[in-house]
């Protein structure tokens, strides 16, 4: 995997209605700009194009979908503070049905943009921003997400200071949320294009990111998160989605390197961040022969962070599967002395833990049953050998 460089943002276009309603000589405020893209959805209604929500999906529970936003955290507007306001973090996807099919921003309020307030002081004004993105922030956060207030708080942002390309990201990462991906790709375009700064604000990268993990562009959101890191390399959420791709191009190393990262300086003790982080052990053990101490220790440690994952969270089905599927393929499987687990038992563990998952909420039913059914076999199989071999040995007893 190549670590990106700058680069402008991949297989960014402004869509044909926007580029007619929209002219090159557009003064540079942020604030005109957004006014005029605000009047051209609009009058185009709204409506967007709704991309698959689960890009490059396997058939199996793996890493976590992308992560929309840390609870606690924003996008840092430079180098980040490396703060660990929370130790949890939530996945994407998450907007409702309801929800995500509303047309344009009718709940937003009146479709143009608050000229500048140029008689505020600049601490005043410095304060009143920070002020109105706090609370547009807060509602883009867990489950009930309200992103048409965080579009009106951005708006407030951008009547303060016109030219706040966090405010803009705010109102991109909204119509994200509402799942107007192509709206919230012209919004970054716009931006991009008309102001410099935008392309050292990490949260740029971010919000272009989840767009992209969206419309199935993996090799853009790579490059994205990893630029957002680059321009700050404490910002959690961009960590957690792009170790997210590293692990799905089996780049175990920097998936490692980033969860380690995340668990242990940067405290995000999730259940997501913790199984990833097994995953990204359990991989990597697999480019080990049998006999390796090196992989035994990878095992023991992907062990570890599962059952870290389950303690963070209980009812977090990915860890249940993963650490069942870890038990399954791992023949043999290391005791902490270094001896090979019984076979038995090391299936057993398998099963049980194949059965949790079964009873957590958004289980693959007949993904488990499948694996069950190959688990029971190998315990059936097992048992026999057993019994054969008792039987043989106290054969070979009575006729000494």
């Amino acid at each position: 995997m190549i670590i990106a460089t700058h680069h402008e943002p991949a297989g960014v276009q402004v869509d044909r209605v926007s580029r007619r309603h929209v002219s090159n000589g557009m003064a540079r405020s942020l604030g005109v700009i957004l006014a005029a893209l605000i009047a051209v959805l609009g009058a185009c209604g709204g409506k967007d194009k709704k991309g698959k929500t689960t890009p490059g999906s396997s058939s199996e529970p793996g890493a976590a979908k992308d992560t929309e936003l840390m609870d606690g955290e924003s996008p840092p507007t430079g180098p980040a503070s490396g703060d660990s306001a929370s130790q949890s973090d939530g996945e994407a996807g998450s907007t409702s049905g309801d929800e995500a099919g509303k047309a344009g921003d009718e709940s937003a309020g009146p479709a143009t943009i608050e000229p500048p307030d140029l008689d505020l002081g600049a601490e005043e004004q410095k304060q009143r921003v920070a002020r109105h993105l706090r609370a547009a922030w807060d509602s883009l956060r867990g489950t009930k997400k309200d992103p048409d207030r965080a579009i009106r708080e951005a708006r407030n942002a951008l009547a303060a200071d016109a030219t706040s390309v966090d405010a803009v990201v705010v109102i991109a990462h909204a119509y994200y949320t509402k799942r107007l991906y192509d709206t919230a790709e012209v919004v970054l375009d716009m931006m991009y294009k008309e102001r410099k700064a935008a392309r050292s604000n990490p949260g740029v990268y971010y919000v272009y990111g989840l767009i992209y993990d969206r419309t199935e562009r993996p090799e853009q959101a790579v490059l994205a998160y990893q630029k957002a890191v680059e321009l700050a390399p404490s910002y959690r959420s961009a960590m957690v989605n792009l170790g997210k791709h590293y692990l799905r191009n089996k780049n175990y190393d920097r998936a490692i390197s980033l969860y380690e990262q995340l668990t242990g300086s940067l405290e995000v003790k999730s259940a997501i961040t913790w199984t990833n982080l097994g995953s990204a052990y359990r991989g990597r053990s697999a480019d080990y022969p049998a006999d390796s101490p090196r992989r035994n220790e990878l095992l023991r440690k992907a062990e570890v962070a599962y059952k870290r994952a389950l303690s963070a969270d209980r009812s977090y089905a990915k860890a249940y599967y993963n650490l069942a599927l870890l038990y399954f393929d791992a023949d043999p499987f290391p005791e902490l002395d270094g001896t090979a687990m019984d076979r038995l038992k090391r299936l057993e563990r398998a099963k049980t833990y194949f059965d949790e998952y079964r009873t957590m909420r958004g289980a693959d039913i007949d993904l488990v049953n499948r694996r069950t059914k190959q688990v029971n076999k190998l315990i059936k199989r097992e048992q026999k050998r057993r019994k054969r071999a008792k039987q043989k040995k106290s054969g070979s007893d009575d006729d000494w």
